[in-house]
């Protein structure tokens, strides 16, 4: 991995900075090879944090991160490993503990601010993990998307040996069960690709990509309304996530070092769709500098599923 990389200590989180020409250069020589070591550096990651879980005999573990860092993926892949060592796990998202959208807060342009912490119901969301604690069962409420309201609740109970991992974007703010002894990750976008000095994609930007393809294909949202919602998107994180992410017990860095070349063959046709926006053009300009690479070589547990549809 050495030679693909420029390694940066910001603080307490390592940036992995990763040489673009090199990254193609090495896709062009062995492809199957480039993808499977691209997978091993996050799998072992996983590895890690399902390891650090069990040693520490945690119950509730926290999942937190930015917009398409992959933190779906990455829980589903602890709870899976948990699994496999005969640990039994019960997964649920923060999303389930929204207010009802009349107390939701506004953006500046009169849309709902779902990356504010206060979007959610901080009391009860509390309330619940102390009762998980204590009880070992707790009724965990579902938000219904549709409607924009509460819709029931469902009963959640976790067994001696079981353990709950809870996804949120704000699962690491300390307003949420500061004092319980809680695992706490972090998943992060965490490396620029460089070609010598210059950033040619930037982590942000990353992020950016993945989220792009994925509320095109899954979530119906046409490219230029994720564009147009971004700004707000970092807003909110930057104010909201990102100044927690040194709390965490462990920071996971979700970049693939070939996921620039995947989004060059899937995201570069739909950006020549769009006109007269800025930001487009910036993202086309990237693929000037990018190899390309088909879906065929990814393996099926891969994160980028989670922002790639399998069925193209």
């Amino acid at each position: 991995m050495d030679k693909f990389e420029i390694t940066k200590l910001h603080g307490d989180i390592v940036k992995v900075s990763y040489d673009l020409e090199i990254v193609n250069l090495e896709a062009k020589k062995n492809i199957k090879q480039f993808v499977e070591t691209s997978e091993k550096i996050y799998k072992s990651q996983i590895e890690e944090i399902i390891c650090q879980i069990c040693e520490k005999n945690f119950k509730i573990v926290f999942v937190s991160g930015p917009s398409s860092a992959g933190k779906t993926t990455s829980s589903e892949l602890i709870a899976k490993g948990l699994n496999q060592k005969n640990i039994g796990c019960i997964a649920i998202s923060m999303d389930d503990f929204f207010l009802s959208k009349k107390h939701t807060p506004l953006l500046p342009n009169g849309e709902y601010d779902n990356e504010n912490v206060t979007a959610l119901d901080i009391p009860y969301f509390n309330n619940f993990i102390k009762e998980i604690l204590k009880n070992g069962k707790a009724l965990l409420p579902r938000f219904n998307f549709l409607t924009g309201n509460r819709s029931g609740y469902e009963e959640i109970v976790l067994k001696k040996n079981d353990v709950l991992i809870v996804e949120g974007l704000h699962a690491l703010n300390p307003i949420f069960a500061e004092k319980e002894k809680i695992f706490r990750v972090y998943v992060a976008v965490n490396s620029n690709f460089i070609i010598g000095k210059e950033i040619v994609i930037s982590c942000k930007q990353v992020r950016l990509m993945r989220r792009l393809l994925r509320d095109y294909y899954n979530r119906g949202n046409s490219i230029e309304e994720t564009l147009n919602a971004w700004k707000y998107v970092c807003m909110g994180e930057d104010k909201f996530v990102i100044p927690f992410r040194n709390s965490a017990d462990y920071i996971i860095n979700t970049v693939h070092m070939y996921e620039p070349l995947l989004y060059d063959t899937y995201l570069k046709p739909l950006l020549k769709k769009v006109k007269n926006n800025e930001q487009a053009e910036k993202l086309l300009k990237v693929f000037d500098k990018t190899g390309q690479l088909n879906r065929e070589v990814i393996p099926e547990t891969s994160l980028l599923w989670e922002f790639v549809p399998k069925d193209l």
